[in-house]
């Protein structure tokens, strides 16, 4: 609503240079939503964080994504779990057959895995998380386990969804 009244204010004069009203209203209009698409953008960068999973020797960099919604804990660990995509996972472990994941036996592969019973917005679901090695968020190290997605995360501009919990180091 300010950035309307911000443009009114500045340009109300322009309603006298232009002899059509209507493409007046349709130019406010236009950029109106251009800030609002820019400000929703902004928003949303602030939320992606350079992450980098160390597991096995090996260093994958992802962009991940703080999501206030996953609150997701181990119990057994009680750490708090963050999820990788599949792409990620096969990156990591690409002599894993896809077998494996499928028939959820992937706590035969990887050293202190286990499955855990989680809620998705697809419904009740188990998901394998696993320990790495290390996790550096923006150059801090944090104590996450990381889960194994075999949904979609959708719009791909991100690779993984940190915990909030892991928000008050960030």
């Amino acid at each position: 609503m300010a950035a309307i009244l911000t443009f009114a204010f500045a340009f109300g004069s322009a309603m006298y240079a232009f002899s059509n009203k209507y493409l007046l209203v349709v130019i406010v209009l236009l950029f109106y939503i251009i800030i609002q698409k820019l400000l929703n953008w902004h928003r949303r960068q602030k939320l992606l964080h350079q992450t980098l999973i160390e597991y096995g020797g090996k260093r994958f960099r992802v962009r991940a994504l703080f999501d206030s919604g996953n609150a997701l804990v181990d119990p057994v660990s009680k750490k708090p779990v963050s999820i990788i995509s599949l792409a990620v996972f096969l990156q990591m472990f690409p002599e894993i057959s896809a077998d494996k994941i499928l028939f959820k036996e992937l706590e035969t592969c990887i050293k202190d895995g286990h499955y855990i019973n989680c809620q998705t917005v697809n419904g009740q679901n188990q998901l394998f998380v696993f320990s790495p090695d290390k996790i550096k968020i923006n150059g801090t190290t944090v104590q996450s386990l990381l889960g194994v997605s075999t949904q979609n995360f959708g719009n791909q501009k991100y690779d993984a969804i940190l915990n909030m919990k892991l928000g008050g180091v960030l």
